[in-house]
C-alpha cells in the first residue's frame, strides 16, 4: 500500500502548478482584453466585439484550468 505520508507523484505536483500558472495567466489576459475594449467603447463608442470575445473565452478556459488544478490532487 502507499504510504500518505509519502509526497505526491512529482509530476502530479508539477501538472497542478503548471495549470494554477496557465489559469492566472488566462484570466489576467481576460482582464486586459476585457479593459482595452471597455476603453475603446468608451473612447469611440464602437463595441469592440473581438475583445471582448476574446476575453470571455480567455477566463472561460483560467477558470477550467483552476478547477482542473484543484481536482488534481
Amino acid at each position: 500500500m502507499s504510504d500518505p505520508a509519502l509526497p505526491a507523484r512529482p509530476i502530479a505536483t508539477a501538472l497542478r502548478y503548471l495549470a494554477i500558472i496557465v489559469g492566472c495567466a488566462c484570466l489576467l489576459l481576460a482582464a486586459l482584453c476585457l479593459a482595452i475594449a471597455a476603453q475603446v467603447f468608451v473612447q469611440t463608442g464602437v463595441f469592440a466585439q473581438s475583445y471582448v470575445i476574446v476575453g470571455f473565452i480567455s477566463a472561460t478556459l483560467g477558470l477550467l484550468a483552476l478547477i482542473l488544478s484543484r481536482v488534481r490532487k
